[in-house]
């Protein structure tokens, strides 16, 4: 593994090198997430390290973590109408995309997995414990949350224009410490049992660093490798996937994508037309990708990544809640069927 993730990091480093020279909008994310997708889809073995990825995860989480204060946890409540069209736009990806699904002749179990707004690994368990189309649900999501972290990056780079809800602090490299602090607090975070541990650990301790005085800023390279490593983790979502399947699949995939961001735009249009909530803060919020893509893409933006990832952190818990009674009804329609039969 470690030959195939200095590979896929060499090819993503390339591509950061490239679009930095085509001044594309977050160069070292967008570059390597291109440039890698397509070394996979011409057969190159790519893909990172899951301990490499969720190092990257738990080093933005707690830099995120330590920007957080109690004083920001008020403003929760002021959040009440993005959190509500937030629940309204859930509703839509797993209607919209159920029934988008199921025109391609996918059982209806395959259909909505494939529409869960939630994390692929997470979805792809679940549909495979109940006899779900595997393939079906991993290209799907896979092209979902390319498409959606690239438009989410393109979208919020010409939208943000000045935005920001929070604001940084320094860092020196004295404090490189945290490469080995931030596993740790991931660790803590897999035993406190956390949704997310390599995230959610990571910024519970950088929040209760913050309360002593500690605020830092990710230094320039450390932030560029976090984007590397995340870019190139989502492009080698496709490496082993052959061209005619992903044509046959990648049609409704693509669908659905599409539908996701122009749902999330005019979302977020009307909320920010009736609030003072930014558009571009909620339009992050709300775009079913990777919780840690969003909030890397926000700290670029100087959009306040709190509140992405508070929003992006109860969807996920949302969808825990919901999977159990969701899983147990179509258990019981399938049993139904198979009764008729």
């Amino acid at each position: 593994m470690f030959k195939r993730s200095l590979l896929t990091l060499l090819i993503g480093g390339l591509g950061g090198g490239l679009a930095t020279l085509a001044a594309l909008p977050l160069a070292w994310m967008l570059g390597p997430l291109f440039l890698v997708l397509a070394a996979s889809l011409a057969g190159a073995k790519a893909g990172i390290d899951p301990r490499l990825h969720r190092g990257a995860i738990a080093m933005l989480g707690l830099f995120i973590g330590n920007r957080i204060d109690l004083g920001e946890l008020s403003h929760l409540l002021e959040w009440y109408p993005s959190v509500l069209a937030m629940l309204g736009y859930m509703g839509l990806m797993l209607l919209g995309g159920r029934w988008l699904f199921a025109l391609s002749g996918m059982s209806r179990l395959s259909a909505l997995f494939c529409a869960f707004p939630g994390s692929m690994n997470g979805a792809v368990i679940l549909a495979d414990r109940l006899g779900a189309d595997v393939r079906w649900i991993a290209i799907t999501h896979a092209i979902r949350l390319v498409m959606v972290v690239a438009s989410a990056a393109l979208l919020a780079s010409h939208l943000a224009g000045g935005v920001v809800l929070g604001e940084g602090n320094g860092l020196h490299w004295g404090d490189l410490y945290l490469l080995a602090l931030a596993p740790a607090c991931a660790w803590l975070g897999r035993l406190l049992r956390l949704p997310i541990p390599e995230f959610l650990g990571p910024i519970a301790v950088g929040a209760a660093m913050a309360s002593l005085g500690h605020g830092i800023v990710l230094p320039d390279l450390l932030l560029i490798l976090t984007f590397l490593v995340l870019g190139s983790s989502v492009g080698s979502r496709f490496s082993g996937t052959g061209w005619s399947r992903l044509l046959r699949v990648g049609r409704y995939g693509l669908a659905f994508g599409a539908y996701a961001v122009v749902m999330a735009l005019i979302t977020a249009w009307g909320v920010s037309s009736l609030t003072d909530l930014p558009f571009a803060a909620v339009l992050l919020a709300l775009l079913p990708g990777g919780v840690g893509e969003m909030a890397v893409i926000a700290v670029a933006l100087e959009i306040d990544p709190v509140y992405v990832v508070s929003h992006h952190v109860l969807r996920l818990l949302l969808l825990i809640l919901l999977t159990p009674p969701l899983i147990a009804l179509a258990r019981r329609r399938r049993a139904a069927a198979q009764r008729r039969r």
